[in-house]
């Protein structure tokens, strides 16, 4: 009999088709059917698909279209044995397809606002902390307001497993995990994603109600990988190659399949492998394989960044595995270069889609923030400037050996974000001297959770909103780090001028130091249109207060600030 192993999760979602994720026990049949969440007695559709087989493991992202805009409905999942459910552990099963884009600036007022949820960094070591699975408690509570207090969408952007540290609980059910506690095939991590989402059944409910989009970071894998040029070649070396490439085979089928409505991306070359194994029946592991061990070495173009269809229109980036990297001698003028935080073809796409829609706000998605606290992101610009490339031998010759240092200075402090990636930050800037209406970034990665504003002189802001971790705790000393350098709330560098806003304690379990949240968070962001594709922002953390989860600070925008 087939079973529900994960999910369903409701994934790419637009105003007229949903994609909803499962894997299952079995290869099957599995039909997906919807009916409007008021009206039970008139099916809105339905779809089946055959089950897709990688390693062994067996998955399903049907897609079912004609579906009507800022609609409720309900949906189920059956199989030739029947209704796919959990008897044990029953969901919650809903979605709400998203608003009808408004493009006519008369009628801006009419068009509705955008809510949405973000967070990070689920490291999962103590469950009574865990946001994220606080949140399906939330939603239920909720529910009967939904239409005004739901997101209409949730954002992980980032370390959805750890990989590299997976929790204790997991270890003692795996016995069979290598020693070093790593993750080192796809049915490994397969299983770790297994356990994160099914695990607490808050998590599953969020998941089956909520459209979801994933942008990977450094856990799903290793560490601060991709942090130096030469580190895919220092992996290799190690023999770590076979992990590299199934922790993001293992991301693609878990994460990045679900960002994408299937028929509109059927050129993508990770879903045309994945259609082709539906029709022939053939496990599609392999293929993956060779596809991304293609796109590791350079090989082939994979897009792992999406754009989604919401109003503002928002951008997904891919910040890990797009960056600057070098095979061969570290001698090379190359190595020493400044760094991409992302590949020509990625930029490319960024700055066409910010052209495309400059006349109105943009939101854009960065797993690693922008924007550091302004020390911080200070001493992070200045190892990522490379002096004297273009110059006489003797000053090329320094500034390669001051680079060598740099680097160093980069691997020991775990620099990891936007400023130390000199290249794709001066194009960003260039992009922005160019805009005209701001920018909302989300970031996660480091966390602690803050917002900033960055703005060039005489020219719009834009500002990066930080929510992280869903459960994680930094040490002792990295937070006493973090919380001296934060006396410094402002500064300029790289052609912006830095601060970050003030946070307003709400309950007092709120760790607030210099406008620095250090509790496990979630953010929920409501943007509000106002005149000329303008919009108001509010952002409120919520963390968990006696059980549930409950908002324990507020960021404090400029008042007549309008984005």
């Amino acid at each position: 009999m087939v079973q529900l192993l994960v999910g369903p999760i409701v994934r790419a979602t637009n105003t007229a088709s949903v994609v909803i994720w499962v894997e299952l026990s079995h290869a099957c049949i599995i039909t997906l059917r919807t009916a409007p969440y008021t009206d039970q007695e008139n099916e809105a559709g339905s779809v089946s698909v055959h089950t897709i087989t990688v390693g062994g493991r067996h998955y399903a992202a049907p897609q079912l279209h004609g579906l009507q805009p800022a609609t409720w409905y309900r949906y189920e999942l059956f199989t030739e044995d029947g209704t796919l459910t959990d008897p044990s552990s029953p969901l919650l099963q809903c979605f709400r397809t998203l608003d009808h884009v408004e493009i006519d600036a008369e009628r801006a007022q009419q068009r509705a606002s955008l809510r949405f949820i973000y967070g990070s960094c689920r490291k999962l070591d103590r469950a009574a902390d865990d946001t994220f699975n606080a949140l399906g408690a939330w939603l239920l509570r909720h529910f009967e307001q939904r239409e005004q207090a739901w997101p209409h969408l949730l954002l992980l952007i980032g370390d959805q497993i750890y990989a590299d540290e997976p929790p204790s609980q997991f270890m003692e059910l795996r016995q069979d995990i290598s020693a070093d506690d790593r993750m080192t095939i796809f049915t490994a991590f397969a299983r770790l994603y297994e356990y994160v989402w099914t695990a607490e059944k808050g998590v599953r409910q969020v998941l089956a109600t909520l459209p979801t989009y994933m942008i990977f970071d450094d856990h799903e894998l290793l560490n601060n990988w991709g942090v130096f040029p030469g580190w895919k070649e220092q992996m290799i070396r190690r023999g770590l190659e076979a992990l590299l490439i199934d922790a993001l085979v293992a991301y693609w089928i878990y994460q990045g399949w679900g960002n994408l409505l299937q028929r509109e991306n059927s050129q993508h070359p990770l879903v045309k492998i994945m259609q082709a194994a539906e029709k022939s029946g053939e496990d599609a592991l392999e293929a993956l394989r060779a596809s991304i061990r293609d796109n590791f070495y350079g090989r082939n173009e994979l897009d792992w960044h999406y754009t989604l269809p919401t109003m503002p229109p928002l951008f997904v980036t891919n910040t890990r595995a797009d960056r600057t990297s070098i095979f061969g001698s570290i001698k090379t003028d190359a190595f020493y270069a400044p760094m991409h935080i992302m590949g020509e073809q990625q930029m490319i796409a960024l700055r066409n889609w910010m052209q495309r829609h400059d006349t109105e706000m943009t939101i854009v998605v960065s797993s690693v923030p922008v924007l550091m606290p302004p020390l911080i992101g200070l001493i992070e610009y200045i190892t990522g400037v490379r002096l004297w490339q273009r110059s006489n031998p003797l000053l090329h010759w320094i500034g390669k050996q001051l680079a060598r240092l740099q680097l160093q200075v980069v691997l020991r402090g775990s620099f990891d974000h936007w400023p130390i990636f000199g290249a794709s930050w001066n194009e960003l800037i260039q992009m922005l001297k160019k805009r005209e209406r701001d920018i909302l970034l989300l970031g996660g990665d480091v966390h602690f959770s803050y917002a900033a504003e960055g703005r060039r002189a005489g020219r719009s802001a834009f500002y990066q909103l930080v929510s992280t971790p869903f459960q994680n705790t930094l040490s002792a000393r990295q937070r006493r780090l973090i919380e001296r350098q934060s006396i410094i709330t402002s500064t300029t560098y790289g052609g912006l001028r830095t601060r970050v806003l003030p946070l307003q304690r709400i309950e007092e379990v709120a760790q607030i130091r210099h406008h620095l949240l250090f509790n496990d968070t979630l953010a929920y962001v409501r943007l509000q249109p106002q005149r000329e594709h303008r919009y108001s922002i509010e952002q409120e953390y919520m963390g968990i207060v006696e059980g549930e989860l409950t908002v324990i600070a507020r960021t404090v925008f400029p008042s007549t600030k309008k984005i």
